[in-house]
C-alpha cells in the first residue's frame, strides 16, 4: 500500500513536469509568433517611406516615439528574470525536499523518487545560483540604472 502512493505521487509529479513543460513550449511558440508579426508589421511601416528623411521625421513624432518605444519594452527586465529564477529554484527545492523525505519513508533500495528527488534538488539548485550570480551581474554592469528602474 506504501509503495502504491510512492508510485502515485511519482506519476502525478511526472504530469505536472510534462504539463509545466507543454506549457513552456507553448508560451514560447505564442511569443515567436508574436514577434515575428510584429516585425512584419514594423518591416511594413518602415518600407512606406521613401526616404531616410522621411524616416527622421517620422521618429521625431509622438508616434515615432511610441515606435521606438515598442523595441525596448520588448526587452526583459533584469529584475524579472531574477525573480523567476528565485521562484523555480525555491518550488524544485521544496519538491525535492519531499521526493527525499518520502524515499525515506519508503526505503532507499531500489526508490525512483530518489532519483527524481536528487534530479529535482540540482535544477532547484542551479536555478538559485543563476539567480545570485544574474543578480550580482546585474548590480555590477548597472544594468538596473541603465533600464531605468532606479533612481541615479
Amino acid at each position: 500500500m506504501d509503495k502504491d502512493i510512492g508510485i502515485m505521487f511519482f506519476m502525478l509529479a511526472a504530469l505536472a513536469t510534462a504539463a509545466w513543460m507543454f506549457h513552456l513550449v507553448a508560451d514560447a511558440a505564442k511569443q515567436r509568433r508574436k514577434m515575428k508579426a510584429q516585425a512584419e508589421l514594423h518591416g511594413r511601416l518602415l518600407d512606406k517611406f521613401g526616404s531616410a528623411q522621411d524616416v527622421v521625421a517620422f521618429l521625431e513624432t509622438p508616434s515615432g516615439a511610441h515606435f521606438v518605444d515598442s523595441f525596448a519594452s520588448e526587452q526583459e527586465e533584469p529584475a524579472s528574470g531574477v525573480l523567476r529564477s528565485t521562484h523555480r529554484g525555491i518550488v524544485l527545492v521544496v519538491v525535492a525536499i519531499g521526493c527525499l523525505g518520502l524515499t525515506r519513508v519508503y526505503g532507499w533500495d531500489n526508490n525512483p523518487l530518489l532519483v527524481l528527488g536528487v534530479i529535482l534538488l540540482c535544477l532547484g539548485i542551479g536555478f538559485l545560483i543563476s539567480a545570485a550570480v544574474s543578480r550580482r551581474l546585474t548590480r555590477s554592469l548597472d544594468l538596473e540604472r541603465r533600464a531605468g528602474n532606479m533612481k541615479p
